[in-house]
């Protein structure tokens, strides 16, 4: 059935509709001293059931006392959390899988309807090979990283070095952008171009066409 407002939406607010409506205190949720809270989404063309999603996820995040999964959304779920620290495990590490399918994660915002998240990013950690050893350290991952993403944090020593056969940096990456295969690096002072490829760990399915996260080949309108 057809909402109200999808059948009058070319109608213009009435006098009624349009004066704003206080809400008194006692109608709001006290959130600041309940469990904490996550918002989540499933990028899956398939419906999710909330007990898969808290039977799955809620293990890892929650292994003692669990989680509890309320769907509100199309495949998007209110995800309270019975362990302080699975929250922060929630957000800061990734990134996660329900199936074979993207799970994202933000924070709570009490005054925001589910509609209003985004879910357009998460955490990942990402190796960039054939870098010179001279310029394995965090400099370079600062700068890599703010290619690929939002810089996290990286793997260096005290001394801010990273001797490998990889630099590995953390990165907060937007899957709404596709996915970079490696970055031209301006080697040495002569500026000399060299491909540094990158390999991502633990990286959800993603489409081979625009290289985009959150569907596969199939499923998309390119």
């Amino acid at each position: 059935m057809e909402k109200v407002e999808g059948l009058m939406r070319n109608l213009k607010l009435s006098d009624a509709e349009r004066k704003g409506l206080k809400i008194p205190s006692g109608g709001r949720s006290k959130s600041a001293s309940a469990d904490p809270k996550a918002m989540g989404k499933v990028f899956s063309e398939k419906p999710a059931n909330a007990e898969g999603v808290a039977n799955a996820l809620g293990r890892i995040w929650c292994p003692l006392r669990g989680i509890h999964c309320k769907k509100v959304g199309e495949n998007i779920f209110l995800i309270t959390f019975y362990q302080a620290s699975g929250k922060r495990k929630a957000l800061d590490e990734g990134p996660w899988m329900f199936g074979n399918d993207p799970f994202v994660i933000e924070d709570f915002d009490e005054n925001k309807d589910p509609e209003e998240y985004e879910f357009v990013s998460f955490p990942i950690w990402v190796r960039v090979f054939k870098l010179p050893l001279g310029m394995m350290n965090r400099e370079t991952t600062i700068a890599l990283g703010a290619e690929i993403g939002e810089f996290i944090e990286a793997d260096t020593d005290e001394e801010g070095m990273a001797y490998g056969q990889y630099l590995c940096i953390k990165v907060r990456m937007e899957i709404t952008k596709p996915l970079m295969r490696g970055k031209m690096v301006h080697i040495g002072d002569e500026g000399k171009l060299k491909w540094c490829p990158f390999e991502y760990e633990f990286l959800p399915d993603f489409c081979f066409t625009c290289g985009k996260i959150g569907h596969i080949d199939k499923s998309c309108t390119i």
